[in-house]
C-alpha cells in the first residue's frame, strides 16, 4: 500500500486538524500555533505515495550577508546533530530556513498512531528550534537549547523519547490541541475556507 491524498486527509481529520489542499500537487497545508510562534506546515506526498514529507513554509529567513548567519548555522548544526526525525536546512540562494521530517512509507501503511506520534515530535522540535533560531538571528547569540516539554509530562531529553505510561492517544491529542491554530469560525475539522491557502 501507499499513502494517498485521501488517506492523508483522513489522518489529519482524525487529529481534528484543519487543512487546505495545495492547488498544484498532492499536498495539504495546515497551521499550528506553539509557545514560540505560528507555523504553516506542508504535508507533501511524493513518489506515488511511497514518501511523505512534513515541511515548514515561510518559517524563518537569514540572508547570506546577515551578521548573525554564522551563529544561526551553528544552531542548525547542533539541532541536526541532536534530533533524529526532524532536520533543519538553510537555502543560501534566498536565506530560507526550513524544518522537515521525511517518512518512507514504501509498500507499508501509515497508521493513525504513527502519524500522531511523528506529528507531535515534528511540532515540538519546530516550535523549540524556532524560538532558539529567532533569538540567535536577532541577537547574534545562541540562547542555548531548552528541554522540550510536552503533555507526556515533564522534561524530555529528546523528542524521540518514549512517553512513560498512560494513553498515548489522549496525550498526543492534548498536545496537538495546544499546538493547533484556532479553527476559523464555523469550520469543521478538515475544512477551511477556500481563500485561506497561502
Amino acid at each position: 500500500m501507499s499513502l494517498t491524498i485521501d488517506g492523508l486527509k483522513r489522518l489529519l481529520t482524525a487529529q481534528q486538524i484543519n487543512f487546505t489542499a495545495h492547488p498544484e500537487r498532492p499536498a495539504l497545508i495546515a497551521d499550528f500555533t506553539g509557545e514560540n510562534g505560528r507555523y504553516e506546515v506542508l504535508f507533501d506526498i511524493e513518489l506515488d505515495g511511497a514518501f511523505l514529507q512534513l515541511r515548514t513554509v515561510n518559517w524563518l529567513h537569514c540572508p547570506v550577508e546577515h551578521a548573525s548567519l554564522p551563529a544561526v548555522l551553528r544552531v542548525l548544526g547542533e539541532v541536526n546533530y541532536e534530533r533524529r526525525f526532524v532536520k533543519l536546512g538553510w537555502d543560501p540562494s534566498d536565506g530560507e530556513l526550513v524544518a522537515f521530517g521525511d517518512v518512507w512509507i514504501e509498500d507499508g501503511t501509515l497508521t493513525a498512531a504513527q502519524f500522531s506520534r511523528l506529528l507531535s515530535i515534528y511540532l515540538l522540535v519546530v516550535d523549540s528550534a524556532y524560538g532558539r533560531l529567532h533569538t540567535t538571528f536577532e541577537t547574534g547569540k545562541d540562547p542555548g537549547d531548552t528541554p522540550l516539554k510536552d503533555t507526556f509530562g515533564g522534561e524530555r531529553t529528546g523528542p524521540e523519547a518514549h512517553p512513560s505510561g498512560g494513553d498515548v492517544g489522549d496525550k498526543v491529542r492534548k498536545l496537538l490541541e495546544q499546538l493547533r491554530g484556532a479553527a476559523p469560525s464555523g469550520s469543521k475539522p478538515g475544512e477551511a475556507p477556500e481563500d485561506e491557502y497561502v
